[in-house]
């Protein structure tokens, strides 16, 4: 008689949902759910970024499936981001909306993106030329950035000498606003 009622417990608490929480995203320009769009799309939220602690953009997108980082050499030094395979041309860069990508190459200088500016990443893998454009046959790659207000600094150091120190102010409230930063990075040597 007591397994009977202990198995009724266990598929009463197994038929609960969760509250999962709601993730928009702008994979088709407007504003849905990230259940809702039928991309393929990856979010990073700024509490990703701090839990991950990474030094710059390139290793940030480096940890996302699809998503592929070739480097000319050490921080700071030319890179090409290429989504599931495509030339990196072909990948759609945003910034707030804005396209940053180069006008001769057609791609974007990841290497002097400051990490402490970035709010959410949203990258959306696969053709989204009908939506975005010819340039965003890889996919797009969209760069919130933070909207605080205040003064905000950041200091972090590494291994081989690798020391970063950013600051940044912000002002404004929910019709407009200004945020103004400066990054500084030193590094003596990286591993090859």
């Amino acid at each position: 008689m007591l397994n009977s009622v202990l198995i009724c417990v266990a598929l009463s608490a197994a038929t609960q949902d969760i509250a999962q929480p709601e993730i928009v995203v702008t994979a088709s320009r407007q504003p849905e759910t990230a259940d809702a769009t039928l991309a393929t799309v990856d979010v990073l939220t700024r509490a990703d970024i701090e839990r991950v602690q990474a030094r710059d953009a390139l290793e940030l997108l480096r940890r996302i499936a699809g998503v592929e980082i070739a480097r000319t050499g050490g921080p700071g030094s030319s890179t090409s981001v290429f989504l599931r395979g495509n030339n990196s041309n072909h990948t759609l860069v945003l910034i707030d909306g804005v396209r940053v990508s180069s006008v001769n190459t057609g791609a974007y200088t990841f290497e002097h993106l400051p990490i402490d500016l970035i709010e959410r990443i949203e990258i959306v893998r696969g053709p989204r030329a009908a939506i975005w454009g010819a340039d965003a046959l890889g996919g797009v790659i969209q760069i919130f950035t933070r909207r605080d207000t205040g003064l905000a600094t950041t200091l972090r150091a590494a291994s081989k000498q690798d020391f970063l120190g950013s600051a940044s102010v912000g002002f404004g409230d929910a019709q407009g606003g200004a945020n103004l930063g400066m990054q500084r990075r030193t590094l003596d040597g990286f591993s090859a």
